[in-house]
Formats: C-alpha cells, structure tokens, sequence
C-alpha cells in the first residue's frame, strides 16, 4: 500500500488538498466539550512544506503564506467566519524544504448541525483558491456519559507555558493525517470522556481501547489495553500503542466505557490506514473450525474451492492475502473449507452462509460485465473495486472523446469514513475489456497527478516529465470537468 498525497479530495474528518501548483496539505477536525463553556471544535491543518511557493521577506528571508478562510454555517445561515494567514518558517535556502508546517484553531459553537467552508490559497501564487466543504455535527450534553473525537497525535510534551496546542497538562501535537506508513511504530491519541460524576455514582469504571480490523471487526488482542478511571467531569485519556507488528490494512481505534456490571456505556471509533511491510504467520485459529454441516462442508470440489477462495481477493485481510498468496496451493480440502467458513463467520457471525451467497452474486455480475478474454471480472481493477467498495453511486463512461483514450469515472458519496472519492479507469489498448486503475483520490488507492495527461496520450505525447495535468488544452476534453464535477 503506497502512500501519495492526494489532490483536491474530501474525506470525513480528514482531507488532503493540492492544486495545479503542488500545494498539498492535510487537514482534519475533532469535537470536544468543555464543562465550563460548552462544546468547541478544533482544527488542524498541516501544510508540505515542499508545496509551498516562498517569497523573500523584510527579514531578507524566503517564507511562503498560505491565505485560510474557515466559515462555519448552519440552517439559520453563518455561525462562525475567520480568515487569516498561516506563514511558513522563515527559511534561507528553498532547495531545503524537507519540513510541513501546522496550523490550530478553536472555535466554540453550540450543539447542531453545520457545514464547514474551508477555503485555502498560496497568496504567492495567481492560481484560484480551493473550496471544499465538510459536514459537521456536534452534540454534547451535560447529563449524558459522551467520549469526544479521538485526536490522533504526532507527539506530546508536558506543558510548560500553554499555548493553542495544550490540553489536560499536556502539549499535543496533532497527526492530521490518518495513514500511518512503515516508518511510524506507535500509535498516539488523545481523548476525553464527560460527565461520569454524574452518571456511575461516584464508582470506578473502565475505560478500554484497542485496535480491531476495519471490515471484520476483529479486535487485535496484542494492541488493547484498558485503565480503571474515578468518575469526573472530565476523565482524559492520553496513550500511545505500538503497531510495529500491525500489518498493513484498514483498522478503527475503539474506545469503549463500561461500568461495573460490564454494561457499554459509551463508545466512540476512529478509522486509521497502516501501511507495513512484515511477515507475519497466517493465523491458525481458522483449523480449530469445525466445519460439520456448514455451508461449506458441501463444498467438497477442490477446483471449486480455489475458485471461490481467489474470488475473495478484493475483500480479504492482509493476513488472509497470506494464506491465499502462499498456502493455497498446499491446502487440502478440509483446511479451505476451514479457512471459507472462517472467512465469512467473521464478517457475519450470525448468518455467515448468507453472507458468502450475497458476495457471490456480486462475483458473478463483475464476471459478467467486466472479464476479458484472458481473466475473470473480479481480477480486474473494475473488479476489485466494485467488490471492495460496491457499486458507486455514478459512472461517467466515454469510450469516443477525441484525442482521448477510453476512460471511466467512478464516484463514491461514502467509502467507509471517506466522503467524495473517485477512480479514473482508461483502456490504453484499445482491444479488450480490461480497463486499468489510472487514478484515484481514495485512501491507499494509485494516485497519479499526470493522469489526464495519461487519458489523452492517445494522439499526443508529452515529452515533459514534470508537466501536470493540461486535459483541458485537449479539443473536446471532458475528463477533469467529469472528475471535478461527477454525475
């Protein structure tokens, strides 16, 4: 799974911005509540540093600027509006711009339902501004057990002179991201849990987190711990796990609090990406299954087996892959019915069968709209995303745009906590079906800045390797104007 920023792309709680210039940023915001003066939202943005255009300054010095516009509205209109200017450090030489630079804000608004305008431009550059916007949804009471947004954190200190960036004693610095790469080893976050004085009459609960795969919720038991709290107004909860052995995949952090009788209380989840090269064993657990008059003792072809256990590529863990990249072919029958009807009674404990026959139908219908004469649907890239993220919501097909070669573009309203997500699929050859991933703004997705260009190859060649995006200068091209604007 590689990691690439993104370019003008929204998602739940966190989104990365670029433009025709580079700039690339990562922004997120989480809620919390204050007993004393109600809820208030907190917002962080962190700008590359490589990005950035810098101008000399009255110091004699090279600083770039980045112009901010946040307004907040609701149904009744503007609630909140700031703008102002985030600058870079000031800097000698450009040639060393190996640094990202961070921005906070508070902002105090009442319980409701808004919409957050987030506008963002390199005031040393001519190029529009970005415009994007973000629902946002607070709603804290003073009688009810609530646990805030979970922040995910880059480090913290002890404070010793607070600032914007202190909180409970302590000085956080947020990740504004939520894609954690090979090279981070831990897992940071910060949260607060209210009103607990007031709701487990003055007995000690429990506050537990632990990390538990996205799509089967299986907790990972090695990355759980828990901490035994005295009810307060506010009880905080500052940790920090290792994830060296996590490996790559989609995951949620899980805070949960429960009371004596062991009774939820509350619970709130954070989704995070992990990208890891390690090996790791395949989990035995699945061979302790018995399989006895199960769906999938029926299944006793061995060719059919294989056949349904590789169709479940596009939705299997990364441990699963393992199994289905290296033990397969040693497998005999029983461990694969083991390893099928494990599968799905993770993902379905209560109907695991059901589950397998809804996933097949899909299979099936990718078979019969995307195979090409040499593969089978859910092995192509149309495949494997239909699969992982089901049908989206639109598809705008053109298989005859001059100068351009087949494409389709995809659009997503939600994928799991990503909101506005897209893929741009092309058919470079001309003769089967079997169109390729160009581009993608979705997290852990290929993500290719030249992928217009790429489109339009066709009948024109660009012999300029740091040349982006120029679709437009192509006669009857549609392909951003699809992408910006799906339907």
């Amino acid at each position: 799974m590689k990691r690439i920023l993104l370019l003008a792309a929204l998602i739940s709680l966190n989104l990365t911005i670029g433009s025709a210039k580079n700039l690339q940023a990562l922004f997120s915001f989480k809620t919390f509540y204050s007993p004393e003066n109600g809820p208030y939202i907190e917002t962080y943005l962190s700008v590359n540093g490589k990005s950035v255009v810098y101008s000399k300054n009255a110091n004699g010095m090279y600083q770039g600027a980045i112009e901010i516009t946040a307004t907040y509205k609701d149904a009744e209109g503007i609630r909140h509006s700031d703008k102002y200017n985030l600058l870079s450090p000031e800097v000698k030489d450009t040639n060393n711009l190996d640094f990202s630079f961070l921005d906070q804000q508070r902002v105090q608004l009442p319980n409701g339902k808004y919409v957050l305008e987030l506008v963002i431009r390199d005031k040393n550059i001519p190029e529009k501004p970005y415009n994007v916007t973000q629902p946002v949804k607070i709603e804290y009471y003073n009688n009810i057990v609530a646990i805030s947004d979970i922040e995910l954190l880059e480090s913290y200190t002890k404070t010793v002179s607070p600032t914007v960036l202190s909180k409970s004693g302590f000085d956080l610095i947020p990740f504004a991201d939520n894609f954690y790469g090979n090279s981070l080893k831990s897992l940071k976050f910060y949260a607060e849990v209210y009103n607990t004085d007031k709701v487990m009459s003055g007995s000690p609960y429990l506050l537990s987190y632990f990390i538990e795969t996205a799509e089967s919720k299986r907790v990972i038991e090695a990355m759980r711990g828990f901490i035994k709290q005295n009810p307060e107004k506010v009880n905080v909860l500052l940790r920090e796990i290792p994830i060296t052995d996590l490996p790559s995949g989609n995951y949620n952090l899980v805070l949960e609090v429960r009371n004596q009788q062991n009774e939820l209380i509350a619970t709130n989840t954070t989704f995070f990406q992990r990208s890891n090269i390690v090996t790791l064993p395949v989990s035995g657990d699945f061979q302790q299954r018995d399989v006895s008059n199960t769906f999938a003792s029926a299944i006793t072809n061995k060719d059919s087996l294989i056949e349904y256990i590789h169709s479940l590529t596009p939705i299997a863990n990364q441990l699963e892959q393992t199994f289905l990249t290296n033990q397969m072919k040693l497998a005999d029958v029983k461990i694969m019915q083991q390893f099928f009807y494990d599968f799905w009674s993770k993902r379905s404990p209560v109907n695991p069968e059901k589950a397998w026959m809804d996933y097949r139908i899909e299979v099936m219908r990718v078979n019969n709209d995307f195979s090409t004469r040499i593969a089978k649907g859910y092995t192509t890239e149309r495949g494997r995303v239909y699969l992982k993220y089901g049908p989206p919501n639109t598809i705008s097909k053109n298989y005859s745009e001059p100068s351009a070669y087949p494409y389709e573009i995809w659009h997503y309203y939600k994928i799991e906590q990503q909101s506005n997500r897209k893929f741009v699929f092309y058919n470079p050859d001309l003769v089967t079906n079997d169109f390729i991933l160009l581009h993608s703004d979705a997290q852990g997705e290929p993500n290719n800045d030249r992928w217009e260009l790429e489109i339009y190859k066709r009948d024109t060649q660009s012999r300029d390797y740091d040349e982006k995006n120029k679709g437009a200068d192509y006669f009857g091209n549609k392909a951003g104007e699809n992408f910006s604007n799906p339907r």
